[in-house]
């Protein structure tokens, strides 16, 4: 066991209840076999990252946190969906890091080539767009929506948060069809995906953060 590649989750805002809520996503998704996962708040940091001001807070406390940890991890995931401090993470640690944004965007291109990401408040849409551009996948992106909800609300009002998200859903299958694959845009939203993809079924939506933790464990192994 204790020869298993090690994944190192790293939920990049310093709420707990979203480290356990990632965690909880493990339990309900197949990732690689023989690879262990270690899910870590950045304590340091906002309770949540909404903007690229929070982002750079969140990023230097990151790096500080990193620093300090063991260096027996084979990959990290960064649990934000707006890619926070990814590309400053590898410089440091020289090993391979993949934020949820840049999983989701990878596996919905796979999987429908055109996607739409339905995110939380308007602040986060020109942060997801420039990463979305950066990465390259700006041919294959339509849209990015911002639901109006708050990151916290959407742990704090669950079922508030489930109609809005389905109301958006709504409005992009009518502008886009049903072809098209919907990322969710924010690790909070990983807890609301069963009931999303359930009402849903004929639409392909996006966990990122399930999407991160499935691509971290073939990392391990490639």
């Amino acid at each position: 066991m204790t020869n298993l590649p090690v994944v190192c989750f790293l939920n990049p805002n310093s709420t707990e209840s979203m480290t356990n809520t990632c965690r909880d996503t493990l339990g309900r998704i197949t990732v690689a076999a023989e690879t262990r996962f270690e899910f870590i708040t950045n304590r340091g940091a906002p309770e949540a990252i909404q903007g690229a001001e929070d982002g750079d807070l969140a990023t230097k406390a990151m790096l500080s946190l990193v620093s300090e940890l063991p260096h027996n991890y084979s990959a990290f995931v960064v649990g934000c969906f707006d890619d926070t401090g990814v590309w400053d993470l590898i410089e440091q640690v020289g090993r391979p890091v993949i934020g949820i944004g840049q999983a989701a965007y990878h596996w919905a291109s796979l999987r429908s080539q055109r996607f739409v990401v339905l995110t939380t408040l308007a602040v986060s849409v020109p942060v997801i767009r420039e990463s979305i551009r950066c990465q390259g996948f700006e041919p294959y992106c339509l849209d990015v929506v911002a639901s109006g909800i708050p990151v916290l609300e959407l742990e704090r009002s669950p079922d508030q948060s489930l109609k809005i998200l389905n109301d958006c859903i709504r409005n992009i299958v009518q502008t886009y069809g049903q072809d098209v694959a919907v990322i969710l845009g924010c690790a909070g939203m990983t807890d609301l995906y069963p009931d999303l993809a359930g009402q849903w079924d004929s639409l392909t939506i996006i966990d990122p953060v399930a999407a991160g933790l499935r691509l971290s464990g073939i990392l391990c192994h490639g």
